[in-house]
């Protein structure tokens, strides 16, 4: 059964990082990416990048407009479990998350824009398939 296991998980890991790309949205994109395998749980990766762009540069445009991208970044962290239950695993538990932020092309022709990305880490079990 074991050796079962382990010869599947290779296709479940491009197949989970498949499903987890196609979260994009709004814009936004998302990768993923399987980092570890110990005793049936794995570590999974996933970044969310979005770009927002600015009407003007004054301190309340950029906080509001950070407030709303690092919410974007929860919402996806939040339903990403459902995600990955829905798929892969049996259970998932989320173990970090971290959010950051760019002001760009603010001396260029292009209008400037707020980079926001988040990446989370999650600990899960893989569905008995």
């Amino acid at each position: 059964m074991k050796s079962q296991h382990h010869r599947r998980l290779p296709w479940l890991a491009a197949f989970a990082i498949a499903g987890l790309a196609l979260t994009a949205a709004w814009g936004a994109s998302a990768s993923a990416r399987i980092i570890s395998v110990q005793g049936g749980e794995i570590n999974v990766s996933i970044s969310f990048n979005t770009q927002m762009p600015l009407g003007d540069t004054t301190d309340q445009t950029l906080m509001n407009t950070q407030k709303r991208g690092r919410t974007f970044v929860y919402r996806m962290a939040r339903e990403e479990c459902a995600l990955l239950k829905a798929i892969i695993a049996e259970t998932c538990r989320l173990t970090s998350l971290n959010v950051s932020s760019q002001l760009r092309n603010q001396h260029s022709k292009q209008p400037v824009s707020l980079y926001v990305n988040g990446s989370a880490r999650y600990l899960i079990t893989l569905k008995k398939f």
